[in-house]
This record gives structure tokens, sequence and C-alpha cells, in this order.
């Protein structure tokens, strides 16, 4: 009796419930409600002395009552349907843009949420920032410019701020000798922190007025204007001093101050580079009388005196008469040349570099002659960089276990050619110490030597016959070393005619 009763209710529920499911569902369903947006500043209250930057942080939140926000959109000025931009933060740093030719500058920003049905806030929320332009400012780094003259290849390199930010800066420009008409635009890249990095190359061959192709970066690239045409600079003048200008403008159209560097430009005449480092008080005479070998010869080196720089870290920083950037600027530079004659009184000055910036000269197939004594200073080892430049394998103080604490040569020795037909003898005018006798490195060639003696640790002197190289010629054949001043071997009133073997002979040199 209980069970049937159970199962009477169970069949009157059923019932109920498929007779409300036939029935269906009644009622209206309610429209979608677009969302509501707020800043997060809502008045700004400043005097006319107290403005913003118009680099500005500004961020909003928004509501939607039914569903979700998917984004914002916000509109700068002009909030017509094409202006608006949108964005799925919430925060974001703006550049408010001051009406070009005014230093101040009332500028709506005005924000509205979407939600997930694709509805706007109809109203949105809105402020009107008072800002005020800060200027831009330039200048030159003074790691990046030219030494006090140069050659044909110029780099500079100059900072641009802005208190508004890098990206409220519109232009940067150069101009040379020309602040009227010469101004060029410098393609400027927000990323590189403000920093531009430029050189500039001319004819140098003649004297005038020349125009210089530009090239950006380390890295040399040709420059080209925004239409894509080759970027060139006028108004260099070769043979005179040259000053550079440097400016410039932010979005709002406000100049920077201009800054300013000068320099001579020197023209280049000759295949043939001197270079001098001799830090004596000597140099120009020592200068001269090579140059006497050199013109018997009939030629007229271009010269670089560079015989500044002080020790640093245990070497020689290299001299401000070259250019600071060594690559490209100097590495460039050198070259332009086919031919190098360096000349120092000391192989721990300058040179201790070459192998860094002769690497483009050698790969245009330049040669070198290289006349510095061997005095090993304090500090030199067999390991030193220098001995990676110079084709020496060994030298008379660095021998192991040896018993020489010094060198001596005579006066009236011959310095002497070996196995060269047609080389002059040379022949020592007085007596010198403490140069050292060489040891060409593997595949060199031995190209003169003379009689060593040496002193000892038991104070003796004795013949010294373990080698006596003097000059040595590199297994490329490009580059002659010559361990002795030449112009202390001119016994035999032949050193022009030692030039002509050794320089136009053997490395090819001409003017």
């Amino acid at each position: 009796m209980y069970k049937s009763f159970i199962l009477i209710l169970a069949l009157l529920s059923a019932g109920i419930i498929i007779s409300g499911c036939d029935a269906g569902l009644s009622g209206t369903s309610s429209e979608n409600k677009p969302p509501s947006t707020n800043l997060t500043v809502e008045k700004i209250n400043r005097g006319e002395d107290f403005r913003l930057s118009s680099q500005i942080n500004i961020s909003w939140w928004g509501n939607d009552p039914d569903g979700y926000i998917v984004g914002y959109e916000y509109a700068i000025n002009d909030t017509s349907e094409g202006a608006w931009t949108f964005t799925t933060r919430s925060d974001s740093t703006f550049i408010l843009p001051i009406t070009e030719g005014q230093n101040v500058d009332d500028v709506l920003f005005k924000v509205r949420a979407v939600d997930n049905e694709d509805a706007r806030d109809p109203v949105g929320a809105r402020l009107v920032y008072p800002i005020v332009n800060s200027l831009p400012t330039v200048s030159f780094n003074q790691n990046e410019t030219p030494p006090d003259s140069l050659f044909s290849i110029h780099s500079f390199g100059w900072t641009v701020n802005d208190p508004d930010g890098l990206l409220n800066i519109r232009s940067t420009e150069i101009a040379i000798n020309d602040t009227i008409d010469g101004w060029t635009e410098i393609p400027f890249d927000e990323d590189n922190d403000g920093r531009i990095f430029i050189s500039l190359e001319i004819d140098n061959t003649t004297l005038g007025t020349k125009t210089a192709d530009v090239f950006i970066g380390r890295a040399y690239s040709t420059g080209v204007d925004e239409d894509g045409n080759r970027l060139q600079i006028p108004g260099l003048e070769v043979g005179a001093t040259n000053t550079a200008y440097v400016r410039s403008t932010d979005a709002a159209g406000a100049v920077s101050n201009v800054d300013t560097l000068s320099w001579y430009i020197k023209p280049q005449t000759s295949k043939v580079l001197f270079i001098n480092d001799i830090s004596t008080s000597d140099y120009l005479e020592k200068q001269a009388e090579h140059f006497s070998y050199l013109g018997a010869n009939g030629i007229t080196p271009d010269q670089w005196i560079i015989n500044t720089g002080q020790p640093a870290l245990g070497t020689i920083e290299l001299s401000d008469q070259f250019p600071s950037v060594v690559n490209p600027t100097l590495v460039k530079t050198l070259a332009k040349w086919d031919h190098i004659y360096w000349v120092s009184n000391s192989i721990q000055r300058n040179i201790i570099h070459a192998l860094d910036i002769t690497t483009e000269f050698f790969e245009n197939n330049g040669t070198v002659f290289v006349n510095i004594p061997m005095v090993p200073p304090s500090g030199l080892s067999p390991e030193a960089e220098i001995f990676n430049f110079l084709p020496v394998d060994s030298v008379g103080y660095f021998l192991p276990g040896g018993q020489e604490t010094g060198f001596v040569f005579n006066a009236n020795e011959d310095v002497t050619p070996v196995d060269l037909q047609g080389a002059p003898t040379l022949l020592t005018e007085s007596r010198q110490t403490g140069i050292a006798p060489l040891k060409p490195i593997a595949g060199a060639s031995l190209l003169y030597e003379t009689d060593f003696r040496a002193t000892t640790i038991q104070g003796q002197i004795e013949d010294f016959t373990r080698f006596e190289g003097v000059g040595i010629e590199n297994p490329e054949g490009n580059l002659v070393y010559f361990g002795i001043d030449i112009t202390t071997l001119n016994g035999n009133d032949n050193l022009a005619e030692f030039i002509e073997y050794v320089c136009v002979q053997r490395l090819g040199f001409s003017n």
C-alpha cells in the first residue's frame, strides 16, 4: 500500500515537470549596458607658472555592469570617430602635442572603455592638461670629435636630450661652416639614448671647398635621406680651419642650443705617410733628415706628428693627435695611403697600437717601413703585443739563462746586408749602447746585421754571436723593421741609397 502511494506521487511529480517543460520560458531579455570610464586624476589645478611637462603618465579604469572590459580607446585633442586609438592597457606615457611655435598649450585627453559586446562608454572620461614645452639640448661628445687637424675622414658624435622625452625630438642637424643654408638633417633613432655618430669623408687631394659623403654609425653605413638619396654635406674647406655646428628641434618646433667645434683639414698630396712619434726635443731635426733621404728618391710624404701620449696601465695612450675613434675613423684614414714610414724613439710608444689601426691599410695592400731603436724599456716582455706586429722572434735581452746585461756596438762598424744583391752597406757614426740584436720570426727575412758586443753580469764585455740582426722583413713582404735609428748610420753617406733599396725596391714606395 505504501509503495503504491510513493509511485503515484512520483508519477504526479513527473507530470508536473513535463507539463512545465512544455509550457516554455517567458519574459524579455535585458539589453547590454555600456561600460563607464574613470581617469585616476580627475582635475588639474595649476597656475601658468606651474604647467606640466609634455611627457605625462596617464592612467584610467573602467566598469561594466553586465559583462567585462576588453580594452579602451583614447583620443588626444581630436575626438572624431576616426581619431581614437585602441589599447588593452590601463595606463601609458604620452608626449602630449604642443601646437608648433607655441611654448605652452592646453591639451585634451579623452578615454572610453569598451566591453565584451563592443559597446563603448558614450560619455568617457576627459581631462585638459596644461603643459609647457621644454627646450631640447645638444652637445658634442668629447671622445668622438676630430683632433686639432685631420685628413680626409672626420667623425662627430653628439648627444641630444629633451626634458619632455626623446620621443619629443623631431630632428637633429649638423652644418659645416654655414649656419644659414648649410643645415643637414641626420637620421635620428631615439633607441640610441639620444647619441648620434657620423663620419664625413671628402676628397682632400686638392685644396678648396668640398662636399662630404655622410656615413652613419660605427659600422660606417652609407647615409641616405628620407627620400633614399645619398646624404651629403657641402662646404668643407681643405687647407683651412672648419667649424661644425649641431642642433636639434622638438615636436613643437623649439630649437636647441647650438654646439660647435673647430679643426683643420689637411690635404693629402702623397701616397706615402710619414708618422713621426719621436718624443725627444729633436723630433723635427730627425724628421728633416729622414725627409732628405726620401726626397732624394723623389718622395715628398704627407706628415703626421703623433708624439704625445702618456703611459697608462703599463702602455702608452694613443696619441691625441690621432682621432679618438679608432674604428672606423683612424683605421679608414690610414688606409688612404699606399705606404707608411713610421719613426719613433721607443718601441713602447704609439707603435704598440699599430696592429689594431692598420688592418684596413694592409687589406688594401699597403706597405710599411718602421725605424725604431730596439731599446727595451722596463716592462717590455717577449709576449708584448708589439711582437705580433713586428717580425721579431727574439731580442737579445730576453734570452733564457742569458748572462747579458747590455749591448754595445762601436763607431765605424759596418751594418751589412745579408745575402742581398745591390743593397748598400751602412756605417755607424758613433758608439751606441742599449740597442739589442734581433732574431727574425719563422718565414721572415734577415736583411741587415752588425757586430754586437755584450756586457755580462760578471762585468765583462764579450763578443755576442748568437744572432746580430738589426733589419728584418716580414714573411708577407709588406713590412720592414729596422732596429737602429738610421740617421746614426750615415758614415758612408749612402742613406738615400739605403732608402731606395729598402723602401722603393722592396716595399714599392712611390710619391
